[in-house]
């Protein structure tokens, strides 16, 4: 019989199909019709290539099978895979234990089969079954038209096979794409190097689908590996591993520089056999391993172990994980920079802490430096330092504080800190979410009441030792567990070490005998006590009268400092994508309002990338509204793919042109200077473009002596007097007062920040003057004092200060 009609109707349906689903539904259709069967189900290898899953299936309204919803390795479908000709059954010939492929309830119903290799040009890639001719049993003409069927579909099979193997490569470079921006944009989100580590670890693993992600540090002094961060599960590795250069596969990788990839871990058996002889359990099955390059010098190596879904990684898979590690590389060094520049900047301050307590005698001075600039060194909320006076133990000074407060919790402070002083080792106590963890045993119940009783999670103290004995203790309190690292202690020991040294010689000077000192007052007191009576009273109602006019009568209390006119808000403006300068629209002084263009970064080839993902979002989204007009929900399906995809494409490039247009952030005054000639100039993203600053509201920097801060508050009025402008006087208030002191010329200060008005923009920023700052608190007007106090303060305080370093 002739089925060239047929055959040429299917080869027509063929035309329509834009995806394998379609093509094999057409074929299940088409069978379904010339052969007046009641059903069609299209079986097709799977992924291993060992067993069978149904992909299309068309049956008569009413008369569907349903087949089996695991991949089916035996029966009918198994032999037929095997087969090279079509073979139909009926009648005894059919065995319902055969047909394990359909739900139990169905196989009683097949009366007659007809089942057809589905053979490529690739091979047989699977089975094409024909269940119930409507009358009688199939014949060789049907199955001749199978097999006719199945040859004109196996090309078409093959093109849309590999059109959807490109689809779905597509689809993966796309999220690949999308997963390695997402990872640049985590990695950059911090600087500091111990969250930055698991942060690594942890999306390497997620999206390369890892059981497990291991960086390993070079040690440039040992010339080996050591192991910094897990994540996941890989029993194979410890914390305290370390792993020599050219010695397995992290030591090759760090001394090659180069990607390393074990597809199956059988093939390196030798390579692997000390790490898997830590495990018995777990099974290395394949591994890759990429370097962290900073230029030319490798830093380290991110190595992933074992995929979730038990298959092996392959060329691509390591194409991705150096394209990672690229960027991990670049993270990392920065942490590590910034880790530098700080220990820099640490070691600066601990040497001005150690000028500073070396330099003077003064016992007070020494302890009041410490506690105070302590905190450019190490982190705390609270320092505090204690010190024996003989036998007794005294708190000598205490953070944000100008004398020790005579409070309940100093005097418990001061019986902890006796305590510490007593031992040989510093003691810690941490409290975390499990508990206390407390270095010394049998001082936890006193520790842990009095941090509970004042809201302190962290305390660590030093005694301060040297070769004569205890001379005091040094400890620090903080709200967090655990707030000192490892390189905080390395600096908080060097400073116990000057604290002490100073401290024993300002002990040494006092002990020093003050004879010259006695022998003029002696001689001062004979010629008193030879003074007549009458004498001594008219000088007592001299002294009366006068201390009466010093009491009562008001005057404002001002405190004079030198002042620096600095921004009230300065705002830098950075690139927030790499690209070149291509056009700057302002110059230096030139005033711009928030949100005008400062500058344009060339986004031509992103521009076109948008409009192109634009188009082509457009179309998709066309062609599926067609697809659901003609029901087709397969062409729906893609094409809402396609669209979805494309408008992922076009928000990529819409947010990267948006970025090429640099805007002002604030109303303020260009103050970068020659910004314009910055057009060429290529920017990365961060890079600095130009600074602005808010004119109309100025501030101003002010050092005020520690020994005056008590008497100044935010929201104190504050007179300004510049340089520049001798007959004008601008008015402010105080904005806040520093937390610390600064260092300048011998003395300790606190910086004081006034902001005010400056409508016709005179003051400039770095202009110098005078400030006078109204006093907080006063009698019997706010700011007014007693003239006494006002005149005689600073003179009294600084006699009490010396008589109080002499008294027992």
């Amino acid at each position: 019989m002739d089925h060239s009609v047929a055959l040429f109707e299917l080869a027509t349906a063929y035309h329509s199909c834009r995806d394998l689903d379609a093509l094999l539904k057409a074929l299940s259709v088409q069978l379904g019709a010339r052969l007046t069967a009641r059903g069609v189900l299209v079986w097709l290898v799977d992924e291993s290539g060992e067993a069978l899953a149904c992909r299309a299936r068309w049956a008569e309204a009413g008369a569907g099978f349903e087949p089996s919803p695991e991949p089916v390795t035996e029966g009918i479908l198994a032999e037929m895979l095997e087969a090279t000709r079509a073979r139909r059954l009926g009648g005894k010939d059919l065995d319902p234990a055969a047909l394990v492929h359909l739900n139990e309830n169905d196989r009683a119903r097949v009366k007659t089969a007809l089942y057809a290799p589905f053979v490529a040009p690739a091979g047989t890639v699977g089975v094409v079954e024909v269940l119930n001719k409507r009358a009688g049993e199939f014949t060789p003409d049907d199955v001749t038209l199978a097999e006719e069927a199945i040859r004109i579909t196996g090309p078409a099979y093959d093109t849309l096979r590999a059109l959807e193997q490109e689809k779905h490569s597509n689809l993966a470079t796309v999220d690949r794409l999308t997963a390695l921006y997402d990872i640049g944009r985590v990695f950059a989100s911090t600087l500091e190097l111990t969250d930055l580590l698991p942060v690594v670890a942890d999306k390497i693993r997620d999206i390369l689908g890892a059981q497990g992600c291991n960086l390993w540090l070079v040690d440039a002094e040992k010339n080996d590996l050591y192991f910094a961060q897990q994540v996941g599960d890989d029993p194979t590795t410890d914390a305290d591993d370390r792993c020599p250069m050219g010695e397995g596969l992290i030591g090759q990788a760090a001394q090659q520089g180069d990607a390393k990839l074990i597809a199956d871990a059988q093939e390196e058996a030798e390579l692997l056999a000390p790490r898997q002889a830590r495990s018995q359990e777990f099974q290395l099955t394949t591994l890759m391993a990429a370097p962290l390059l900073k230029e030319e010098d490798v830093i380290g190596v991110v190595e992933v172990v074992n995929k979730q879904d038990g298959t092996a990684y392959d060329e691509d898979d390591l194409f991705f994980l150096t394209s990672m590690s690229e960027m991990a590389s670049i993270a990392l060094n920065n942490a590590n920079r910034l880790a530098a520049e700080r220990k820099v900047r640490e070691l600066d301050a601990l040497l001005a802490i150690s000028k500073e307590i070396t330099s003077t005698l003064n016992l007070d001075h020494v302890l009041t430096t410490v506690v105070h600039q302590a905190a450019s060194v190490v982190p705390f909320d609270r320092c505090a330092i204690g010190l024996f006076d003989r036998q007794k133990f005294i708190l000598g000074a205490v953070s944000g504080e100008a004398e020790v407060p005579r409070t309940r919790e100093m005097d418990q402070l001061r019986d902890v800190m006796e305590w510490v002083a007593r031992q040989a080792d510093p003691v810690s106590a941490d409290n975390y979410d499990e508990g206390w963890k407390v270095s010394h045993e049998e001082a936890r119940e006193r520790l842990t009441a009095f941090l509970e009783a004042h809201g302190h999670n962290g305390f660590y103290a030093v005694p301060l030792k040297d070769d004569q004995g205890t001379v005091g203790v040094l400890a620090l309190m903080s709200g967090d567990a655990e707030f000192l690292l490892e390189n905080h202690l390395e600096v908080l020991s060097i400073l116990a070490s000057q604290t002490t040294v100073a401290i024993r010689n300002a002990r040494l000077y006092q002990e020093v005998p003050l004879v010259n000192f006695w022998q003029p007052l002696v001689e001062k007191k004979k010629k008193l006590l030879a003074i007549p009576g009458a004498q001594w009273l008219d000088w007592a109602w001299k002294v009366v009268a006068v201390a009466v006019v010093l009491t009562v009568i008001p005057w404002p209390l001002r405190i004079g400092t030198n002042a620096t006119v600095v921004p009230a808000e300065r705002r830098a403006v950075t690139a927030a994508a790499d690209g070149t300068v291509q056009r700057v629209l302002v110059r230096e002084g030139d005033r711009v309002a928030a949100g005008a263009v400062l500058a344009e970064l060339n986004a031509g080839e992103n521009r076109v990338r948008w409009e192109r993902a634009r188009s082509n979002a457009a179309q998709a989204r066309a062609e599926m509204a067609q697809a659901e007009s003609r029901r087709d929900l397969n062409t729906a399906t893609q094409a809402r793919l396609r669209m979805e995809m494309y408008n992922a494409e076009e928000a990529l490039y819409r947010e990267k042109v948006e970025k090429a247009t640099l805007r002002a952030s604030i109303n303020g005054l260009v103050v970068t200077p020659k910004v314009e000639e910055k057009v060429g100039q290529f920017l990365e993203q961060g890079d600095l473009f130009c600074e602005l600053v808010d004119t109309e509201r100025m501030a101003a920097e002010m050092n005020v002596e520690e020994t005056k801060a008590p008497l100044v508050e935010a929201g104190s009025k504050v007179a300004l007097k510049l340089n520049a402008f001798p007959t004008e006087t601008f008015v402010g208030r105080v904005e806040r007062v520093s937390a610390q002191t600064v260092a300048a010329e011998g003395e300790q200060f606190f910086v004081v920040r006034a902001l005010f008005d400056n409508p016709d923009a005179q003051a400039r920023t770095g202009m110098a003057g005078q400030g006078k700052i109204s006093a907080a608190g006063g009698w019997p007007i706010r700011g007014w004092y007693p003239i006494g106090y006002v005149w005689f303060r600073g003179w009294v305080y600084w006699g009490w200060r010396k008589v109080w370093t002499y008294l027992p």
